[in-house]
Protein backbone atom coordinates (compact mmCIF):
# COMPACT_ATOMS: atom_id res chain seq x y z
CA UNK A 1 0.00 0.00 0.00
CA UNK A 2 1.44 3.39 -1.01
CA UNK A 3 2.01 6.19 1.49
CA UNK A 4 0.15 9.47 0.98
CA UNK A 5 1.75 11.37 3.90
CA UNK A 6 5.16 10.80 5.51
CA UNK A 7 6.19 12.93 8.50
CA UNK A 8 9.88 12.43 9.30
CA UNK A 9 11.95 13.79 12.20
CA UNK A 10 9.71 16.84 12.62
CA UNK A 11 10.76 19.52 15.11
CA UNK A 12 8.71 22.60 16.00
CA UNK A 13 9.80 25.29 18.48
CA UNK A 14 7.67 28.15 19.80
CA UNK A 15 8.75 31.54 21.14
CA UNK A 16 7.10 32.06 24.50
CA UNK A 17 7.99 34.99 26.78
CA UNK A 18 11.50 35.15 25.36
CA UNK A 19 12.02 31.39 25.75
CA UNK A 20 12.32 28.74 23.05
CA UNK A 21 9.78 26.02 23.83
CA UNK A 22 9.95 22.62 22.05
CA UNK A 23 6.42 21.75 20.84
CA UNK A 24 7.18 18.79 18.56
CA UNK A 25 10.33 16.71 19.02
CA UNK A 26 11.59 14.30 16.38
CA UNK A 27 8.07 13.27 15.36
CA UNK A 28 7.74 10.60 12.67
CA UNK A 29 4.74 8.69 11.33
CA UNK A 30 3.08 7.87 8.01
CA UNK A 31 -0.42 7.51 6.56
CA UNK A 32 -1.01 4.75 3.98
CA UNK A 33 -3.28 5.56 1.04
CA UNK A 34 -6.96 5.07 1.94
CA UNK A 35 -6.39 4.37 5.65
CA UNK A 36 -7.25 6.18 8.89
CA UNK A 37 -4.46 7.02 11.32
CA UNK A 38 -5.38 8.38 14.75
CA UNK A 39 -3.16 10.60 16.89
CA UNK A 40 -4.12 10.31 20.55
CA UNK A 41 -2.98 11.85 23.80
CA UNK A 42 -3.94 14.33 26.50
CA UNK A 43 -4.52 18.00 25.89
CA UNK A 44 -1.16 19.73 25.39
CA UNK A 45 0.70 16.76 23.90
CA UNK A 46 1.02 18.37 20.44
CA UNK A 47 -1.80 16.74 18.45
CA UNK A 48 -3.37 19.90 17.01
CA UNK A 49 0.04 21.51 16.43
CA UNK A 50 0.94 18.49 14.31
CA UNK A 51 -2.14 19.14 12.15
CA UNK A 52 -1.31 22.85 11.94
CA UNK A 53 2.26 21.98 10.88
CA UNK A 54 1.01 19.73 8.07
CA UNK A 55 -1.36 22.45 6.84
CA UNK A 56 1.31 25.16 7.33
CA UNK A 57 -1.11 27.15 9.50
CA UNK A 58 1.25 27.88 12.37
CA UNK A 59 1.23 31.24 14.15
CA UNK A 60 3.91 33.63 12.87
CA UNK A 61 6.34 34.95 14.01
CA UNK A 62 5.75 33.01 17.25
CA UNK A 63 7.05 29.75 15.78
CA UNK A 64 10.51 29.02 14.46
CA UNK A 65 10.83 27.37 11.01
CA UNK A 66 9.92 23.70 11.05
CA UNK A 67 12.74 21.16 10.77
CA UNK A 68 12.36 17.72 9.24
CA UNK A 69 10.17 16.56 6.36
CA UNK A 70 6.45 16.46 5.61
CA UNK A 71 6.08 14.56 2.35
CA UNK A 72 2.64 14.65 0.73
CA UNK A 73 2.61 12.33 -2.28
CA UNK A 74 6.38 12.78 -2.42
CA UNK A 75 6.29 16.61 -2.25
CA UNK A 76 7.94 18.21 0.77
CA UNK A 77 5.38 20.67 2.15
CA UNK A 78 8.10 22.41 4.18
CA UNK A 79 9.67 23.54 0.90
CA UNK A 80 6.37 24.64 -0.66
CA UNK A 81 5.71 28.37 -1.13
CA UNK A 82 2.66 30.02 0.45
CA UNK A 83 0.95 30.20 -2.95
CA UNK A 84 1.53 26.44 -3.43
CA UNK A 85 0.12 25.74 0.02
CA UNK A 86 -2.97 27.82 -0.74
CA UNK A 87 -3.59 25.60 -3.76
CA UNK A 88 -3.12 22.44 -1.67
CA UNK A 89 -5.24 23.51 1.32
CA UNK A 90 -8.90 22.71 0.85
CA UNK A 91 -8.35 20.99 -2.48
CA UNK A 92 -5.83 18.20 -1.84
CA UNK A 93 -5.72 18.36 1.97
CA UNK A 94 -8.81 19.48 3.90
CA UNK A 95 -9.39 19.93 7.60
CA UNK A 96 -12.37 19.65 9.94
CA UNK A 97 -12.00 21.69 13.13
CA UNK A 98 -13.28 20.59 16.53
CA UNK A 99 -15.61 23.55 17.16
CA UNK A 100 -17.92 24.05 14.16
CA UNK A 101 -19.39 27.29 15.56
CA UNK A 102 -16.01 29.02 15.65
CA UNK A 103 -14.98 27.57 12.26
CA UNK A 104 -17.88 29.23 10.43
CA UNK A 105 -18.42 32.97 10.01
CA UNK A 106 -21.59 33.95 11.94
CA UNK A 107 -22.51 36.86 9.62
CA UNK A 108 -22.64 34.85 6.37
CA UNK A 109 -25.13 32.18 5.35
CA UNK A 110 -24.07 28.57 4.91
CA UNK A 111 -24.56 28.90 1.17
CA UNK A 112 -22.41 32.03 0.88
CA UNK A 113 -19.53 30.39 2.76
CA UNK A 114 -19.67 27.24 0.64
CA UNK A 115 -20.01 29.28 -2.57
CA UNK A 116 -16.86 31.22 -1.71
CA UNK A 117 -14.98 27.93 -1.52
CA UNK A 118 -16.38 26.83 -4.90
CA UNK A 119 -15.39 30.15 -6.48
CA UNK A 120 -11.87 30.15 -5.05
CA UNK A 121 -10.94 26.47 -5.40
CA UNK A 122 -13.03 25.18 -8.31
CA UNK A 123 -13.73 28.26 -10.43
CA UNK A 124 -17.36 27.24 -11.04
CA UNK A 125 -20.20 29.40 -12.30
CA UNK A 126 -22.91 30.41 -9.84
CA UNK A 127 -25.32 27.75 -11.11
CA UNK A 128 -22.64 25.04 -11.06
CA UNK A 129 -21.58 26.09 -7.53
CA UNK A 130 -25.13 25.82 -6.24
CA UNK A 131 -25.58 22.32 -7.67
CA UNK A 132 -22.22 21.28 -6.21
CA UNK A 133 -23.22 22.66 -2.79
CA UNK A 134 -26.58 20.86 -2.83
CA UNK A 135 -24.86 17.61 -3.76
CA UNK A 136 -22.25 17.98 -0.98
CA UNK A 137 -24.87 18.73 1.70
CA UNK A 138 -27.04 15.79 0.60
CA UNK A 139 -23.97 13.55 0.70
CA UNK A 140 -23.58 14.26 4.44
CA UNK A 141 -27.25 13.33 4.92
CA UNK A 142 -28.66 16.83 5.49
CA UNK A 143 -32.27 17.47 4.51
CA UNK A 144 -34.03 20.40 2.79
CA UNK A 145 -30.71 21.70 1.45
CA UNK A 146 -32.27 24.53 -0.60
CA UNK A 147 -33.55 26.08 2.61
CA UNK A 148 -30.44 25.17 4.60
CA UNK A 149 -28.10 27.23 2.40
CA UNK A 150 -30.11 30.37 3.30
CA UNK A 151 -29.58 29.86 7.05
CA UNK A 152 -26.87 31.30 9.31
CA UNK A 153 -24.65 29.11 11.55
CA UNK A 154 -26.54 30.06 14.75
CA UNK A 155 -29.73 28.63 13.25
CA UNK A 156 -28.26 25.10 13.05
CA UNK A 157 -27.57 22.52 15.75
CA UNK A 158 -24.04 21.39 16.58
CA UNK A 159 -24.50 18.11 14.72
CA UNK A 160 -25.81 19.87 11.61
CA UNK A 161 -22.92 22.35 11.70
CA UNK A 162 -20.41 19.53 11.90
CA UNK A 163 -22.03 17.93 8.84
CA UNK A 164 -21.79 21.27 7.02
CA UNK A 165 -18.06 21.43 7.86
CA UNK A 166 -17.58 17.88 6.55
CA UNK A 167 -19.43 18.84 3.36
CA UNK A 168 -17.19 21.91 2.94
CA UNK A 169 -14.06 19.84 3.59
CA UNK A 170 -15.07 17.29 0.94
CA UNK A 171 -16.34 19.81 -1.61
CA UNK A 172 -13.10 19.57 -3.63
CA UNK A 173 -12.68 15.79 -3.14
CA UNK A 174 -9.40 15.98 -1.15
CA UNK A 175 -6.97 13.08 -0.98
CA UNK A 176 -6.29 13.63 2.74
CA UNK A 177 -8.76 14.76 5.40
CA UNK A 178 -7.47 15.99 8.77
CA UNK A 179 -10.21 15.70 11.41
CA UNK A 180 -9.24 17.57 14.59
CA UNK A 181 -11.46 16.15 17.35
CA UNK A 182 -14.54 16.24 15.08
CA UNK A 183 -16.92 14.80 17.70
CA UNK A 184 -15.75 16.58 20.88
CA UNK A 185 -18.68 19.03 21.14
CA UNK A 186 -21.35 16.47 20.24
CA UNK A 187 -23.44 14.07 22.30
CA UNK A 188 -22.80 10.33 22.08
CA UNK A 189 -25.58 9.56 19.59
CA UNK A 190 -24.49 12.28 17.16
CA UNK A 191 -20.84 11.26 17.62
CA UNK A 192 -21.65 7.76 16.35
CA UNK A 193 -23.52 9.19 13.35
CA UNK A 194 -20.62 11.49 12.42
CA UNK A 195 -18.08 8.65 12.69
CA UNK A 196 -20.21 6.36 10.51
CA UNK A 197 -20.62 9.20 8.03
CA UNK A 198 -16.84 9.75 7.82
CA UNK A 199 -16.23 6.04 7.31
CA UNK A 200 -18.83 5.87 4.54
CA UNK A 201 -17.44 8.94 2.77
CA UNK A 202 -13.89 7.58 3.08
CA UNK A 203 -14.87 4.33 1.34
CA UNK A 204 -16.82 6.23 -1.33
CA UNK A 205 -14.01 8.67 -2.20
CA UNK A 206 -10.97 6.53 -1.31
CA UNK A 207 -9.44 9.31 0.79
CA UNK A 208 -7.07 9.01 3.74
CA UNK A 209 -7.90 10.39 7.19
CA UNK A 210 -5.69 11.77 9.96
CA UNK A 211 -7.89 11.70 13.07
CA UNK A 212 -6.87 13.75 16.09
CA UNK A 213 -8.62 12.74 19.30
CA UNK A 214 -8.29 11.99 22.99
CA UNK A 215 -11.17 9.50 22.91
CA UNK A 216 -9.97 5.89 22.77
CA UNK A 217 -13.52 4.77 22.01
CA UNK A 218 -13.47 6.82 18.81
CA UNK A 219 -10.06 5.32 17.95
CA UNK A 220 -11.34 1.75 18.29
CA UNK A 221 -14.34 2.59 16.12
CA UNK A 222 -12.67 4.21 13.11
CA UNK A 223 -8.85 4.03 13.08
CA UNK A 224 -6.66 1.50 11.25
CA UNK A 225 -3.52 2.47 13.19
CA UNK A 226 -2.65 4.71 16.12
CA UNK A 227 0.12 7.13 17.10
CA UNK A 228 0.26 7.86 20.83
CA UNK A 229 1.83 11.25 21.63
CA UNK A 230 3.15 12.64 24.89
CA UNK A 231 4.89 16.01 25.38
CA UNK A 232 5.44 16.49 21.65
CA UNK A 233 6.84 13.01 20.95
CA UNK A 234 5.54 9.76 19.51
CA UNK A 235 5.88 7.28 22.34
CA UNK A 236 4.05 4.33 20.80
CA UNK A 237 2.60 3.42 17.41
CA UNK A 238 0.82 0.30 16.19
CA UNK A 239 -2.19 -0.98 14.32
CA UNK A 240 -5.39 -0.37 16.29
CA UNK A 241 -5.77 -4.11 16.94
CA UNK A 242 -2.22 -4.43 18.28
CA UNK A 243 -2.45 -1.28 20.41
CA UNK A 244 -5.58 -2.45 22.20
CA UNK A 245 -4.33 -6.03 22.60
CA UNK A 246 -0.61 -5.50 23.28
CA UNK A 247 -0.45 -1.90 24.61
CA UNK A 248 3.12 -1.55 25.82
CA UNK A 249 3.92 1.96 27.07
CA UNK A 250 2.76 2.71 30.63
CA UNK A 251 1.17 5.93 29.30
CA UNK A 252 -0.86 4.04 26.68
CA UNK A 253 -1.92 1.55 29.35
CA UNK A 254 -3.01 4.40 31.62
CA UNK A 255 -5.06 6.01 28.82
CA UNK A 256 -6.86 2.73 28.15
CA UNK A 257 -7.44 2.06 31.86
CA UNK A 258 -9.04 5.50 32.23
CA UNK A 259 -11.77 4.64 29.69
CA UNK A 260 -15.10 4.14 31.55
CA UNK A 261 -16.32 0.56 31.53
CA UNK A 262 -19.55 -1.08 32.80
CA UNK A 263 -17.34 -3.86 34.22
CA UNK A 264 -15.78 -1.51 36.80
CA UNK A 265 -17.22 -1.41 40.35
CA UNK A 266 -19.74 1.39 40.83
CA UNK A 267 -18.08 4.73 41.60
CA UNK A 268 -14.61 3.50 40.59
CA UNK A 269 -12.60 4.96 37.71
CA UNK A 270 -8.83 4.65 37.32
CA UNK A 271 -7.12 8.04 37.12
CA UNK A 272 -3.88 9.02 35.40
CA UNK A 273 -2.48 11.34 38.03
CA UNK A 274 -0.48 14.47 37.30
CA UNK A 275 -0.44 16.32 33.99
CA UNK A 276 1.51 16.85 30.79
CA UNK A 277 4.79 18.55 31.84
CA UNK A 278 5.52 22.22 31.26
CA UNK A 279 7.26 22.22 27.88
CA UNK A 280 9.61 24.94 29.14
CA UNK A 281 10.93 22.58 31.84
CA UNK A 282 10.78 19.07 30.43
CA UNK A 283 12.01 16.23 32.69
CA UNK A 284 15.31 14.63 31.72
CA UNK A 285 15.22 11.24 30.04
CA UNK A 286 11.72 9.90 29.49
CA UNK A 287 9.32 12.83 29.87
CA UNK A 288 6.67 10.51 31.33
CA UNK A 289 8.83 9.14 34.15
CA UNK A 290 7.54 11.54 36.90
CA UNK A 291 4.03 10.05 36.40
CA UNK A 292 5.06 6.50 35.57
CA UNK A 293 4.37 3.76 38.17
CA UNK A 294 7.08 1.58 36.56
CA UNK A 295 9.81 4.22 36.31
CA UNK A 296 13.43 3.08 36.81
CA UNK A 297 16.58 5.15 37.46
CA UNK A 298 17.61 4.65 33.80
CA UNK A 299 14.36 6.40 32.74
CA UNK A 300 15.67 9.68 34.17
CA UNK A 301 18.74 9.98 31.97
CA UNK A 302 19.60 10.23 28.29
CA UNK A 303 17.55 9.76 25.16
CA UNK A 304 15.11 6.86 25.15
CA UNK A 305 15.28 4.78 21.92
CA UNK A 306 12.39 2.99 20.20
CA UNK A 307 11.93 -0.75 20.66
CA UNK A 308 9.95 -3.12 18.40
CA UNK A 309 7.55 -5.83 19.48
CA UNK A 310 8.66 -9.09 17.92
CA UNK A 311 7.45 -9.72 14.35
CA UNK A 312 5.31 -6.59 14.21
CA UNK A 313 5.51 -2.92 13.29
CA UNK A 314 4.60 -1.87 16.82
CA UNK A 315 7.13 0.59 18.26
CA UNK A 316 7.43 1.87 21.81
CA UNK A 317 9.69 4.49 23.36
CA UNK A 318 10.27 2.83 26.72
CA UNK A 319 13.27 1.19 28.43
CA UNK A 320 11.07 -1.61 29.81
CA UNK A 321 11.29 -3.31 26.39
CA UNK A 322 15.09 -3.26 26.11
CA UNK A 323 16.30 -6.86 26.04
CA UNK A 324 19.52 -5.73 27.75
CA UNK A 325 17.68 -3.79 30.48
CA UNK A 326 18.60 -6.09 33.35
CA UNK A 327 22.27 -6.00 32.35
CA UNK A 328 22.22 -2.18 32.25
CA UNK A 329 20.52 -2.01 35.68
CA UNK A 330 23.07 -4.43 37.16
CA UNK A 331 25.93 -2.41 35.63
CA UNK A 332 24.47 0.82 37.02
CA UNK A 333 24.04 -0.73 40.46
CA UNK A 334 27.64 -2.01 40.39
CA UNK A 335 28.97 1.43 39.38
CA UNK A 336 27.09 3.04 42.27
CA UNK A 337 28.45 0.50 44.76
CA UNK A 338 32.02 1.17 43.61
CA UNK A 339 31.80 4.88 44.36
CA UNK A 340 33.79 5.89 47.46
Amino acid sequence: MSTILQVSNLFLDLKLEGTTVPILRDLSFHIPQGSTVAIVGETGCGKSMTAAAIMQLLPKPQTFPLRGKILFEGRDLLKASESEMRRIRGKEISMIFQDPRSALNPIYTIGDQMKELCDYKLGLSEEESLLKIYEALQEVQLQDVKRLVTLYPHQLSGGMLQRVLIAMALLCKPKLLIADEPTTALDVTIQAQILELLQGLQKKHGMSILLITHDMGVVSHIADSVVVMYAGQRIESATTHDLFKYNMHPYTQALLEAVPSPLLPRGTLPVLRGGVPDLRQLPRGCTFHPRCPQALPICQQGKVPYFHRDQSDQEVKCWLYDQDLQWKIDEETFAESEKP
